[in-house]
C-alpha cells in the first residue's frame, strides 16, 4: 500500500503530515500522510492521495500501513525516511506539544530529512516553526522570532528586524545566539545548513 501511495504522489512536490496532537477533522487539500494517531482526524478525499501509517499505539482503529510496535525509530521517522526526493515541502500538523522528548525528536527527524537535500526544501510545523535546508528564506515576520540550528553553521539575518546579522556568524548547535529577535516586516535568513525559525 505504501508503494502505491508513492506512485500516486509522483507528480507532487508538497505533502501534509498529520500527527496525533492535531485536534480537529482534517480537510484534505494536498497529498496527506496520517501518522498513527493523526488517523483519528482523517478527512475524506476522493481524488487526492492519502494514507495512514503507524504502529497503532495512538490511533483509533487500524492504520493502512502497520509498523512494528517494537522498533528503534518513530512513526514520523519511517515516513520521512521513505519519502521520495521529489517531495521538497512538508507541512506538519499536530506534532508540537505533548511530551517534550517526542517534540525534540520530531525536530531532529526533520533536521535529518532536510539534510538529504542540496536544493531548497522546507518544513513547517503548525505555522509556528519554519525549517529549511539552507540557502535563503525570506518571510514576513511581525513580532518575536528565534533562529536555531542543530549543527554549527554560518547564518545571516537581514531585513526588518531588531538584531540583524549582516555578516555570516556561526551559530552553534541549539545556541541562544539566535534567541528572541523581533521582526517588523520582511526578514531574510541565510544559512549554509538546515535551520529552524521559531515564530512567537
Amino acid at each position: 500500500m505504501w508503494n502505491q501511495f508513492i506512485k500516486d504522489i509522483q507528480n507532487f512536490t508538497q505533502l501534509v503530515l498529520v500527527g496525533p496532537l492535531y485536534n480537529r477533522s482534517h480537510k484534505v487539500t494536498s497529498p496527506t500522510v496520517y501518522v498513527d494517531g493523526g488517523n483519528n482526524f482523517r478527512g475524506l478525499s476522493t481524488d487526492i492521495p492519502t494514507i495512514s501509517v503507524g504502529d497503532g499505539d495512538s490511533a483509533n482503529g487500524t492504520v493502512d500501513v502497520v509498523l512494528p510496535a517494537e522498533k528503534d525509530y518513530s512513526d514520523l521517522a519511517f515516513v520521512l525516511h521513505n519519502l521520495p526526493k521529489h517531495i521538497r515541502h512538508i507541512e506538519l500538523l499536530g506534532f508540537l506539544g505533548g511530551r517534550t522528548d517526542h517534540e525534540l525528536i520530531n525536530y531532529g527527524e526533520v533536521h535529518r530529512f532536510l539534510g538529504r537535500y542540496k536544493e531548497f526544501c522546507s518544513a513547517r510545523f503548525d505555522d509556528l516553526v519554519v525549517a529549511f535546508t539552507g540557502g535563503a528564506l525570506s518571510m514576513q515576520i511581525q513580532g518575536e522570532f528565534s533562529v536555531l540550528v542543530f549543527a554549527p553553521t554560518l547564518v545571516t539575518i537581514t531585513g526588518a528586524c531588531q538584531y540583524p546579522l549582516t555578516s555570516p556568524v556561526q551559530l552553534d548547535s541549539v545556541s541562544s545566539h539566535g534567541l528572541s529577535n523581533k521582526g517588523f516586516g520582511q526578514v531574510s535568513i541565510n544559512s549554509l545548513a538546515p535551520c529552524f525559525v521559531f515564530l512567537n
